[in-house]
């Protein structure tokens, strides 16, 4: 049997590398403009606009009695079906209060900012909890969510709680 020696060795290496070097290489160019996706579509979900850019979250329940006379404070709209948009808003307290009170807006996202599309409120004499609730029809196609400011007045000092919902595309 024939040694082999390291120099030969190398040269056969050097034949499939060279070979692999010398394949044509297949390079794609375009030949048209690239796609742009357009800052106003309309998406199979049914939506007029495109979604609202996430916003910070605004958690309204606190945690320790430091906060004030506030212990919950929340908001949100639900479908009822069809086109119906229902708004519900909750205030609690650790005790009873003066007044409880909750303004409440329904928002509607235009593609550009939130309007008001419908506003309520509620209050309540001597109690810790306080529950607010409206139905109302909204148009098709666009995202809505619930703006709620809660005030717990003890007869002496006010204090107050905003919350933001998750947003629904109607």
């Amino acid at each position: 049997m024939r040694k082999m020696n390291n120099k030969s060795a190398v040269s056969i290496l050097k034949i499939p590398l060279v070979a692999l070097f010398m394949v044509p290489t297949l390079l794609v160019i375009p030949t048209s403009e690239p796609a742009v996706a357009s800052p106003i579509m309309k998406v199979s979900s049914g939506a007029l606009t495109a979604p609202p850019p996430p916003e910070p979250s605004i958690h309204s329940l606190a945690n320790t009695r430091e906060r004030g006379h506030i212990y919950q404070a929340v908001g949100a709209v639900i479908p009822g079906g069809g086109l119906s948009a229902i708004v519900n808003t909750k205030t609690t307290t650790y005790t009873a209060m003066k007044t409880l009170s909750v303004d409440y807006r329904l928002e509607r996202w235009t593609g550009t900012a939130w309007v008001t599309f419908k506003a309520g409120s509620n209050n309540e004499m001597n109690t810790n909890l306080l529950n607010a609730s409206s139905d109302w029809t909204v148009m098709p196609g666009y995202y809505y969510r619930v703006t709620s400011i809660h005030t717990a007045y003890d007869g002496s000092t006010t204090d107050t709680s905003k919350h933001v919902s998750g947003t629904v595309l109607f």
